[in-house]
């Protein structure tokens, strides 16, 4: 009998409702809270590990009686106790991207930085141990480490700690068992049934789990264990978690993916590929008619003295500008995967910042549509095999696909990418999307060059071209760009290999 291939397991979460009655949701609601409060307490022990010895451990169990006095159960501490430390884990992880970027830019020495980033890939910022650098042996010196420490705080500083206190729960098959309906309940409605151990001890209640048509379709395996959430609205929903694994892996064998297709993102157009396409052009005029809604309905809360959050047409405003991202999004990703069959995706960091709309939606966005985007690429990657890069964008939408040659001017307007050198004319979202698929092959695509390193590297490699006109009619601009761009000033001079390549008015390239 053949065996069946191996699959890594790959989670889905479905909330689903419930309608139990008055008693039970007291009693969960009972268990969420302690849970909580058992979970605030867990962090603050873990944080006072972290500064005393660099780790964070989840096997740390010193206090199980305090703790399980409070959450209720010896094992229900324990699934505390690792979510809690995934969750910190989480945090301090995208801290340590940022203390990568701060070393980056800063104008410490190459060999200071490379040390610094020993430290920070060891995530030995806050460790009494000895680090050593992989090649030499050499052991960091007592003072970067100091520096190190110093980066991290600064970096730490900024963002708000995980608040622990409105966790979801997360029991295992040993608190929260699930089941199917042995026939069907209420015409067909509940799709499981929950088992949970509540705060009263020996006593356990059965909650019916309500289901919907997305959730049993979805293909794989629903794993043992069960999430319980509290809403915005602040309702009771069940997390049904799937492994899908089996079903992605088959996917993948399936998919046959070629090459690889560079975006630039934007918010007049959602996305440019290197393949010339314009993918998602009318969602900046929906996310204005967003902007003007919810702006509206914030203004009208503040006259009265009350926080916008206080509103229902508030919140349900924001969900309604959420789900046309999560929408739009996977449409736009979906299309593409579609007629390009791409192996791998290369993508800008993502700002989606706009001086058009509020400030206001500007956060939302920032929250809501980066993690969105984030997700749907992994999605892609489990279901696919579709990898993503990373690039580092500094002046690809100043930069000329064609020539190299870079110039704030170049860029006209919001659409127009008109290239003062040589003269070539695209879509401005076109040509930075190709600038962006040739940077993933260069060393100034990596995270670890700052814009002044980018700058320098870019305005070398044109000075070294002999660049010539490819459009009949010459060069862009009858003057000449080089004598007004602050970029190449002091670092041309007559007679370099950029002067000597300089187009006359009237030469046709070959």
């Amino acid at each position: 009998m053949a065996k069946k291939p191996e699959h890594r397991p790959i989670h889905r979460t479905d909330l689903l409702p419930s309608n139990m009655t008055a008693g039970k949701e007291a009693a969960v609601r009972e268990m969420l809270a302690a849970y909580r409060t058992g979970a605030v307490m867990l962090g603050r022990e873990q944080w006072r590990l972290f500064f005393e010895t660099g780790r964070f451990n989840k096997n740390f169990d010193k206090d199980k009686k305090t703790y399980a006095a409070v959450i209720g159960a010896a094992n229900r501490v324990q699934m505390c106790r690792y979510q809690v430390v995934g969750a910190l884990q989480s945090w301090v992880s995208n801290r340590s991207n940022e203390f990568r970027e701060t070393v980056v830019r800063s104008s410490l020495p190459p060999e200071t930085k490379h040390m610094l980033h020993v430290v920070n890939k060891a995530g030995a910022c806050f460790s009494k141990d000895d680090v050593f650098m992989p090649k030499s042996g050499e052991v960091i010196p007592d003072d970067l480490r100091r520096l190190a420490r110093s980066i991290m705080r600064h970096v730490m500083a900024k963002h708000r700690r995980p608040n622990l206190s409105r966790i979801s729960m997360r029991l295992d098959r040993r608190a929260g068992a699930i089941s199917r309906p042995a026939a069907a309940d209420q015409n067909g409605r509940v799709g499981w049934w929950v088992r949970l151990s509540t705060m009263e001890k020996g006593r356990k209640i059965d909650a019916p789990l309500l289901t919907y048509d997305f959730h049993e379709k979805r293909p794989g395996r629903v794993t043992d264990g069960i999430q319980i959430n509290l809403d915005r609205d602040g309702r009771l929903t069940f997390g049904v978690v799937t492994d899908m694994g089996e079903a992605c892996a088959a996917s993948r064998d399936a998919y046959d993916g070629n090459g690889e297709i560079a975006l630039d993102f934007g918010l007049s157009t959602l996305f440019a590929t290197s393949e010339g396409q314009l993918l998602g052009q009318g969602w900046l005029k929906e996310l204005r008619r967003y902007d003007e809604r919810i702006t509206k309905i914030a203004r009208g809360m503040q006259r009265r003295g009350l926080k916008p959050r206080q509103s229902r047409r508030y919140k349900n405003a924001v969900t309604a500008l959420r789900g046309f991202l999560r929408t739009e999004i996977g449409r736009v990703f979906n299309k593409l995967v579609e007629q390009g069959q791409p192996k791998e995706l290369v993508l800008e960091r993502l700002d989606f910042r706009n001086p058009t709309l509020s400030r206001r939606l500007n956060r939302i966005l920032q929250n809501a549509g980066r993690s969105i985007i984030h997700a749907k690429l992994q999605d892609l990657e489990e279901r696919l095999g579709i990898t993503s890069t990373e690039v580092n964008p500094a002046y690809t939408s100043q930069t000329c696909s064609c020539c190299g040659y870079l110039d704030k001017k170049n860029r006209r307007d919001q659409k127009t990418f008109r290239c003062l050198w040589c003269g070539h004319v695209m879509h401005a979202d076109l040509n930075a999307a190709r600038n962006i698929g040739e940077r993933r092959a260069l060393a100034i695509g990596s995270g670890f060059h700052g814009k002044a390193a980018v700058l320098a590297e870019l305005v070398r490699q044109f000075g070294e071209r002999r660049v010539y006109s490819t459009r009949s009619g010459g060069r862009g601009s009858t003057v000449d760009p080089l004598s007004t761009n602050p970029y190449f000033k002091g670092k041309v001079e007559r007679g370099s290999d950029v002067a000597k390549a300089r187009p006359s008015q009237n030469l046709v390239a070959a």
